[in-house]
């Protein structure tokens, strides 16, 4: 990110260090995309000593709070000084000449990661209080009277290159950047070696026999070779994009080798040929006769004879006098010397560095463009490959592993970043620091980073294909009997496929599903909430998810299927009416049932959910199974009531509190269960026990095992021998139930657990309840944890989204104090606190981590709830510190009193989301 000022006296600029190029035989300049921004700055705002902002910081703070370290005054800058403190670089010079407008100072260059934040960083700058905030500087009278955009200049970095017109303070960022005095610095001068090599590997690599590489000082290129477009020529390339406009490269290479070549020493000659391959002398003879070396005495008789002829002139007859004066005035000159060819000329490796530092004190912005072309970043570190046969050797090395890995990294990194893959650009993946202690990169960690990137390019093709062309056409629901259908092929090629694309898929699908119009009126259920006052609900009966399955059962299944939930006024399956309350709008009741029957569900009321016995030694605790037991006609309504809700979030897309375990969503896409980490993720002891019985050796330890098992369950002992416990083929059953076993059953206990975690009966009525409402085939994309993340979202809360994802109303500012303080008490909430203040601001406790919004259209409608709205409260009564805080569920906005300090704010939102408990608080 890049910030530039045009105010004043001081400049400050921000920008990315990450270089963007493709591969040099398809590399575009002007496509060379950089996460940047230039802003201009008013005078004093950057400090003394630079602070480093990292990528992720720069993504996780607010940029405005991240400036805030640069409010303090700019003293004592001395010309030229500057430094380089992790991605943060400053740079401040003095312009002794005056400006005809506002002189340029000072700059600072902070890497972001990607490109897509780039309007927001924009949006940030020019609401930031500490740099827009003018009031203490000088000449206030002056700088009021100029608008927000002349005070604050954004633009991108790379850009930058290619804008005749830039900021001279980048100039200096990228010499700098470059040399050091008259020199360059080690990371160029290894880079544009690197370049110049590349010429002569090129042609090598064209070779049919092995060569030895000379050394870098015996490499003499001719303007053939710098010329030649031999795929990996790096060279040629560079002097292609540095250049001047109009001007042909050959002509460009006929005036660089004049003035910076130097002749080929007359021992290179026969040693190495053009293509740098060392030769060795041999005789050249004639077929006809033998070529014989004359003797020293006719030797120099036939010198004699040349020379006197060289030397005899042909007889002409001058025109003038006048004619013959040039000849008098120059006798040695000869015929044989007019016709003499200037010496031929090549490049060396130091020929190139002194052209290279020539033109960049000249324009250093062609240096760079041709730098970046050649497939380097602004660390001077490669993120191209070469050419095409570099990009296959490259892709050979990769395997399915390894792609699944690498889209699960991309779908993460998009979920952080807020943005679809398709906005991401190849350049912005790379693997973090922090990304090596993740086991889900490990395979990715030895892999190159062009090779990453190119492999992202390639995925990202690939699903912008299947998503436009060729999913929309293909009948995804399964069948046993054709294996090989494209469904099943799809289902076990889904690790390719990007969740966003998944989702845009499935999104195209729910909305053609529709079956209810704007024609017909919703369905409308009533609800008694004095049913569950006191937090207890005594009867099943009585509570919301009863009372809703008895009311819906008799409701055609076609009437709840509605289009996506988007927009400030969405459509939901039905409405809902508590009695004895006045609700407006159908948003928030519809949210709050959701959240009361999912509170329900994982309470001991209702029987269709029990806690995994792997809680009971803190291992996924919280985490609920579906109840295996055999189901009565009623539980089988009620499952397929559960599986409705399940269709109802997805189409509304409020995430759902509900927290299970991944078998349960293996189930329900059809996958098959794992022996080992199923049954260790939901019952950690017998897991233990299955271990145990597997590493036995004798029938002694058999029965010291047995013995050890029938200890903890049953007390009794067996009459025929007191000594030892009863061991009966017996276990108990997730519901404590004792179960007989078959005789020689050692490893039944994994096989019925695996079937209880299976519960097929309990399934299947699940999945008919899901199918009424949403297609089932859309099952066949998702992997277990895409159907979690798409019906119950994310468990946590991410604040900086949610920033991201607000409207302030009525004059309202993202800079005003209270607002500030709002913020402010929000980041010191913890989690358990913030879902309790979602809940009390929207009804609900989890809120959607994507919105069609980072697609990037101006005009794309947001997913309910969002935006978030916060407003003025209502009236102008009383002291701002005595009022308390209100919200409109339906519309998710918060109305804020202008509290003074960031404790009173504390003290009242903790109120608020603790007050909001009382069912009959309005």
């Amino acid at each position: 990110m890049s910030v530039s000022a045009s105010a004043s006296t001081s400049q400050a600029s921000l920008s990315s260090s990450q270089g963007i190029s493709r591969t040099a035989s398809d590399v575009s300049v002007d496509q060379a995309l950089q996460a940047g921004l230039e802003v201009a700055l008013p005078p004093g705002l950057l400090g003394n000593t630079p602070h480093g902002v990292s990528s992720q910081e720069s993504l996780d703070l607010s940029i405005g709070s991240s400036l805030g370290s640069f409010a303090e005054q700019l003293d004592n800058v001395e010309a030229g000084s500057m430094s380089d403190v992790g991605s943060m670089y400053t740079v401040t010079s003095l312009d002794s000449q005056p400006a005809p407008s506002r002189p340029i100072k000072g700059f600072a260059v902070v890497e972001i990661r990607s490109r897509a934040k780039i309007e927001k960083i924009r949006a940030s700058l020019f609401n930031s209080s500490d740099l827009i905030g003018l009031s203490s500087l000088d000449g206030q009278d002056e700088l009021m009277a100029m608008s927000t955009e002349e005070i604050l200049t954004v633009s991108a970095v790379n850009q930058s290159l290619f804008d005749t017109q830039g900021s001279p303070a980048l100039e200096d960022y990228f010499c700098d950047k470059t040399l050091k005095g008259d020199k360059l610095v080690p990371s160029a001068r290894d880079v544009l070696t690197d370049i110049f090599k590349s010429c002569l590997h090129s042609e090598q690599m064209l070779s049919l026999t092995p060569a030895k590489p000379p050394k870098v000082a015996e490499i003499y290129l001719s303007k053939e070779q710098i010329n030649s477009q031999t795929p990996g020529n790096l060279l040629h390339t560079f002097f292609t994009h540095v250049r001047p406009p109009k001007k042909v490269l050959e002509d460009q290479l006929t005036q660089i080798l004049r003035k910076y070549g130097v002749p080929k020493p007359k021992f290179d000659k026969s040693k190495y040929s053009k293509a740098g391959k060392e030769q060795h002398p041999v005789k050249v003879v004639s077929a006809k006769r033998p070529v014989t070396k004359p003797p020293p005495k006719e030797k120099a008789v036939l010198n004699s004879v040349r020379t006197a002829l060289s030397e005899k002139k042909p007889m002409v007859k001058p025109k003038s006098p006048e004619k013959n004066k040039p000849e008098d005035k120059d006798p040695d000159k000869s015929p044989t010397k007019k016709q003499e060819v200037p010496e031929e000329k090549y490049l060396t490796l130091d020929g190139f560095h002194r052209f290279v530092i020539d033109r960049a004190k000249q324009d250093i912005r062609s240096v760079w463009r041709a730098i970046l072309s050649c497939g380097y970043d602004l660390h001077f570190e490669r993120c191209a490959c070469i050419d095409a046969r570099h990009a296959q050797k490259a892709s050979r090395k990769w395997s399915l592993e390894m792609d699944v890995a690498l889209v699960q990294y991309v779908n993460r990194l998009c979920r952080h970043l807020a943005i679809t893959p398709a906005r991401l650009h190849p350049h912005e993946v790379y693997l973090d620091p922090a990304d090596a202690a993740d086991p889900r990169v490990s395979c990715l960690l030895s892999v190159p980073i062009e090779s990453l990137r190119l492999r992202f390019a390639l995925l990202q093709s690939l699903n912008t294909a299947l998503e436009t062309f060729f999913l929309p056409l293909v009948e995804l629901r399964q069948t046993e009997m054709y294996a090989n259908s494209i469904a099943a092929l799809l289902q076990e090629a889904k690790g390719f496929i990007f969740y966003d694309t998944k989702v845009a898929i499935m999104n195209r699908v729910l909305n053609a599903t529709v079956q209810r119009t704007a024609d017909h009126a919703a369905p409308e259920i009533t609800l008694d909430p004095l049913e569950i006052v006191g937090g207890e609900i005594r009867l099943p009966e009585n509570s919301y998810f009863c009372q809703a399955a008895r009311q819906l059962a008799c409701i055609p299944s076609s009437q709840l299927c509605v289009k996506l939930a988007s927009g400030g006024d969405p459509t939901y399956a039905f409405n809902i009416r508590f009695t004895g309350e006045e609700v407006h709008g159908t948003s928030g009741s519809f949210r709050h049932f959701l959240w009361q029957v999912c509170k329900e569900l994982q309470s001991s009321l209702l029987s269709l959910l029990l806690l995994c016995p792997s809680s009971a030694v803190n291992k996924n605790k919280g985490k609920f199974i579906l109840t295996p037991s055999p189901i009565t006609y009623g539980e089988e309504q009620l499952l397929h009531f559960f599986g409705q809700l399940l269709g109802f979030a997805i189409r509304a897309d409020v995430p759902l509190p509900l927290d299970l375990l991944p078998s349960f969503w293996k189930t329900l896409v059809g996958e098959a269960l794992d022996p080992d980490l199923d049954l260790q993720e939901a019952d950690i002891l017998t897991y233990n026990y299955i271990q145990k019985f597997e590493n036995l050796n004798d029938e002694t330890e058999l029965e010291a095992l047995c013995a050890e098992i029938a200890s903890q369950h049953l007390a009794m002992e067996s009459p025929d021998c007191p000594n030892k416990p009863s061991c009966k083929f017996t276990y108990l059953n997730l519901t404590s139930e004792e179960v007989e076993l078959c005789p020689r059953g050692r490893h039944v206990p994994v096989a019925l657990r695996l079937r209880e975690l299976q519960n097929p009966e309990c399934v299947t009525a699940v999945r008919a309840g899901l199918g009424s409402i949403i297609p089932l085939q859309l099952l066949t994309l998702l992997t277990p944890l895409e159907m979690e993340l798409r019906t119950c979202g994310l468990p946590y809360i991410n604040l900086e989204f949610l920033k991201a994802h607000t409207m302030y109303q009525v004059g309202l500012m993202e800079t005003d104090q209270h607002i500030e303080f709002f913020w402010g008490a929000l980041e010191m909430f913890t989690q358990e606190e913030l879902c309790r203040f979602i809940k009390f601001a929207c009804n609900q406790e989890r809120i959607p981590f994507t919105c069609p919004c980072k697609d990037g259209g101006p005009d794309t409608a947001h997913v309910p709830p969002y935006p978030m709205k916060i407003a003025p409260p209502d009236g102008t009564t009383g002291a701002p510190d005595s009022r308390y805080i209100r919200v409109e569920t339906c519309m998710f906005m918060i109305k804020l009193p202008q509290y003074s300090s960031l404790d009173t704010m504390l003290e009242k939102l903790r109120y608020a989301i603790h007050y909001r408990e009382d069912p009959l608080s309005g």
